[in-house]
């Protein structure tokens, strides 16, 4: 599978890491601080920048950065984003966000559904993410009336496999 992932602080950068310590999924990152990408790269948890390019490539695309900056996100690459793929934001967050990434999803035919994984610390960015994150966490996802059980069979491998205990639904 191929995963992209915005935003590569503490929560995207601990899926970054899982997915790579974890299974053999493919992990493009991008977030806007250069020093966050180099550490990124260096240590193994991504195997590239996500591009305009790469991005209709991804089967899944993580959003891990603040509400407001998730749904900026999601509209302005929205074109790029294939329709095959799913969609997830990772905000803790939920009513607003998906209130206006829903009806973007739907335009472009892609697949959406809000997450949010019951996982932190204290301190937040790269520098403190780890691959053990996640390790027995729950994580919450909010389907809707698009939401299939195809997407939320796929999500329930891909988060297990990366050390989810499970998934519970609001």
């Amino acid at each position: 599978m191929n995963v992209g992932i915005v935003g590569l602080g503490l929560i995207g950068g601990s899926m970054a890491k899982s997915i790579k310590v974890r299974t053999a999924h493919t992990v493009w990152g991008i977030d806007l601080d250069t020093e966050t990408m180099t550490l990124s790269r260096l240590s193994g948890a991504m195997d590239g920048a996500l591009t305009s390019e790469n991005l209709p490539a991804c089967d899944l695309v993580l959003v891990a950065i603040r509400p407001l900056a998730a749904v900026n996100w999601v509209r302005e690459n929205a074109k790029n984003i294939a329709k095959s793929a799913i969609v997830v934001d990772l905000c803790g967050v939920k009513r607003n966000v998906c209130a206006s990434i829903a009806p973007i999803a739907a335009e472009y035919g892609f697949a959406y559904i809000g997450g949010h994984p019951m996982a932190g610390r204290e301190r937040g960015g790269f520098v403190h993410s780890s691959e053990e994150l996640f390790s027995g966490a729950s994580m919450i996802l909010t389907p809707d009336a698009n939401t299939d059980m195809r997407m939320l069979e796929t999500l329930k491998a891909f988060f297990t496999d990366i050390g989810f205990a499970g998934l519970t639904f609001s």
